[in-house]
C-alpha cells in the first residue's frame, strides 16, 4: 500500500496497514494512493464470496492463489475476509496444501483448517459458527476452481 501525506510518501504492507474493523494506518493528512499487487507468474486464482443479495457486503470471501508444479500444490495463498477484524490469511490451509496432490481429497481436507485462528463476528446475517462453515466451504470451492 503506498500512502501519501504532507509528509510525503511511505509503503506499508497490508497486516500493517489493516488494524481493525474501518481503521487503518492512515494518519488524517494521509490519502491511499496506491495498491501494489506482485505479478504470479504460473499461479492461478478463484475468488468465492458468499452474501444474502447481491448489493450487500458479503458474509464471507475467499480469494485462493495457487501454484501447481505437476499435480503437486507447489505455492498455495488463500485470504479470508469478514473472518476477523481485518483481511486475514488461512495459513493451515495454505500448509496443508502445499507439496500435497492437488486432488479434491487433499483440498477438502485442507479446506477444514479454513477457520483454524478465526474470530468472525455475529450480526443479524451469520453467528460464528456459520461463518466458520461458510469460510471451510468457500475456501474448498476457490481451491478447487484455482487448480480447475
Amino acid at each position: 500500500m503506498v500512502i501519501q501525506g504532507t509528509g510525503g510518501r511511505r509503503t506499508v504492507s497490508s497486516p500493517e496497514f489493516f488494524q481493525d474493523f474501518f481503521t487503518t494506518s492512515l494518519a488524517a493528512d494521509e490519502i491511499l494512493v496506491e495498491v501494489r499487487v506482485p505479478k504470479h507468474t504460473g499461479w492461478s486464482a478463484h475468488y468465492e464470496k458468499f452474501n444474502r443479495v447481491a448489493q450487500a457486503w458479503s458474509m464471507v470471501a475467499v480469494a485462493a492463489t495457487v501454484r501447481a508444479d505437476g499435480g503437486t500444490i507447489a505455492e498455495a495463498r488463500i485470504g479470508l475476509t469478514n473472518m476477523a477484524s481485518i483481511p486475514m490469511r488461512a495459513t493451515a490451509v495454505e500448509e496443508a496444501l502445499v507439496g500435497r496432490s492437488a486432488d479434491a481429497d487433499t483440498i477438502r481436507a485442507a479446506a477444514e483448517h479454513a477457520a483454524d485462528g478465526t474470530s468472525p463476528t455475529v450480526d443479524g446475517n451469520a453467528d460464528v459458527e456459520y461463518r466458520q462453515h461458510l469460510a471451510r466451504v468457500l475456501t474448498g470451492r476457490a481451491v478447487e476452481a484455482a487448480m480447475a
